[in-house]
């Protein structure tokens, strides 16, 4: 019988081939992921825009460009921005020291794009079975992936387009600056669409093919970080050290990295295309991993179940945070000789009302690492959502338990999650900073400058929660208060955003200890919004159905 109903699909795969139907689909899936790419274009586009819009007001002279250069030609600074030869021209080129301090970090944001962009249209729809409805039509066997392909390259031309048109008024910035510098995104996010569809064939989950593609994006940062800072050819490891050392707006640009980016995708993408043919439907290629008999004690309840499905996401972030808080660490000891060399206008960013160098600095970097922590709270909430549209979550709910245990018992364990990342992000940065002062007891001033943060961590965590429970379809939504509350803290000062603006983010009414001393009550109060944010999120979720779309 197996045989008998093979033959028929073997014979029209082999009428219309493995790509037919590759058209239809790729106008299908644009349709699906327009609002998701529209999203992502206008957060990245718009902050390289406003970024690139104040850097002149920031660095207004060439001396003080020159004289910061000097400051943070460290090994620990050139990690966390990019190769010393942008150093040299940070005197004539404005540009070179925005890109300089702009591709490693927004690079990362663009990887993170084209890994979910990817798994969403190929192996998220096998999960969900809509892959299966769509391979009953008249359509060849590679002609989905074929299509999740050409999107996202599509995708990364036009946001390269975007991103170089967002920089061409920025000062000394020419055309062909400019279009280098779009493309090296548009690169970066063509080499981790090509590494996320090889991983698509290898995990049988979205979950395993997106923790592949950061796995990788992990490596790729710290490769380029280590090869930075000890300028060896480490950071060739690194598909956003490529980018890198095109050395964009400098004299010595250079292009040809960006063929040997395109020329690694082709082979991924060759790799992926014949992965796809080689395993079955809803499979990967890497078996998975026989479970026990019987389950453990502590799944015999929904919450413990919660916690185990997202025990990954809890992991990533304790490894993410120890490598954030470590490395911005390593850098509160030379605070002083590093913010000296600013501006006035500089200085006022990192300016949290201490006198000490070192304690401003501090007080910024926990909040920034707070930041951080705050997205693996979002991502578990992202997780509750993603068992609702795949229908496991209805057996879930089936069984006789609360509507506040399922899905509800997804905001306990984003408040966990991120509550350890913010821990574990104060714990490493504290060790490192408090070594790099030879002060031990800057341990337990950065330390307690981390925790104060958890509450405004938690306010964020719990609107997401009210989002999901409220408004289920507009996943998105939870992203923008984020987006919102990281140019505020980030960039607010360079934007002169006015005070109304400014408040409306938990973040700012945290002390900046410690720089400032401690108040109480703005932490009571975030507790309180948190609390306020999770009861309206659990009457929400008794409140409406399930929704699989």
């Amino acid at each position: 019988m197996a045989t008998t109903a093979a033959a028929p699909s073997a014979l029209r795969e082999g009428r219309l081939g493995t790509l037919a139907g590759t058209g239809k689909l790729l106008r299908f899936q644009l349709r699906r992921a327009r609002v998701y790419l529209l999203g992502w274009f206008a957060g990245l586009v718009g902050f390289n825009w406003l970024v690139a819009a104040g850097f002149p007001e920031l660095y207004p002279t060439g001396a003080e460009r020159a004289e910061f250069a000097t400051t943070i030609d460290t090994p620990a600074m050139r990690s966390m921005t990019g190769p010393g030869e942008y150093l040299d021209v940070y005197a004539s080129s404005i540009g070179a020291m925005f890109a300089h301090q702009m591709v490693l970090w927004v690079g990362a944001v663009v990887a993170v794009m084209f890994i979910l962009l990817i798994t969403r249209l190929t192996r998220a729809d096998e999960e969900t079975s809509r892959l299966e409805v769509i391979r009953s039509e008249p359509i060849g066997r590679r002609a989905d992936l074929a299509a999740a392909i050409l999107l996202a390259i599509v995708a990364a031309v036009a946001l390269g387009l975007l991103m170089a048109l967002s920089v061409r008024g920025m000062e000394g910035a020419g055309l062909e600056g400019s279009l280098l510098y779009g493309l090296n995104y548009t690169a970066i996010g063509i080499v981790f669409a090509a590494v996320t569809a090889a991983a698509a064939q290898l995990g049988s989950y979205a979950s395993t093919a997106n923790g592949m593609g950061f796995g990788v994006l992990g490596f790729a940062v710290l490769t380029s970080a280590l090869g930075n800072a000890q300028e060896n050819a480490t950071v060739w490891f690194s598909p956003i050290g490529w980018a890198q050392v095109t050395f964009v707006f400098t004299p010595e640009h250079r292009w040809w990295p960006l063929l040997f980016a395109a020329a690694v995708a082709a082979v991924l993408f060759w790799w992926a295309f014949a992965l796809v043919a080689r395993r079955d439907f809803g499979q990967g290629l890497m078996p998975a991993r026989a479970g026990r008999p019987e389950a453990k004690p502590g799944l015999h309840s929904i919450s413990g179940l919660t916690f185990r499905l997202t025990r990954g996401l809890t992991w990533a972030a304790v490894v993410t945070m120890a490598l954030l808080g470590a490395a911005y660490g390593s850098v509160i000891g030379s605070a002083a000789d590093m913010l000296s060399g600013l501006s006035e206008a500089q200085q006022e960013i990192i300016n949290q009302g201490g006198a000490d160098y070192a304690e401003n600095f501090a007080s910024t970097i926990s909040k920034i690492d707070a930041f951080f922590a705050t997205i693996f709270g979002l991502l578990v909430i992202g997780r509750a959502r993603k068992e609702e549209t795949g229908g496991r979550g209805e057996l879930l709910a089936a069984a006789p338990i609360r509507r506040s245990g399922w899905p509800g018992s997804y905001l306990p364990a984003a408040l966990f999650t991120s509550g350890l990342a913010t821990i574990v992000g104060g714990i490493f940065l504290a060790l490192t900073g408090a070594a790099s002062m030879n002060d031990g007891s800057y341990f337990g001033k950065i330390l307690l400058a981390s925790m104060l943060y958890l509450p405004a961590v938690w306010v964020m965590v719990a609107l997401a929660y009210a989002t999901l429970a409220w408004l289920p379809r507009a996943g998105w939504l939870r992203w923008l208060p984020w987006v919102y509350v990281f140019i505020v803290g980030y960039y607010g000062r360079v934007l002169e955003l006015p005070d109304g603006a400014v408040n409306l983010s938990p973040f700012e009414h945290v002390s900046a200890y410690p720089a400032q001393d401690v108040e109480v009550l703005p932490v009571i109060v975030l507790f309180a919004i948190a609390a306020a944010f999770t009861a309206l999120g659990y009457t929400g979720v008794r409140r409406r159905d399930l929704q699989f779309s």
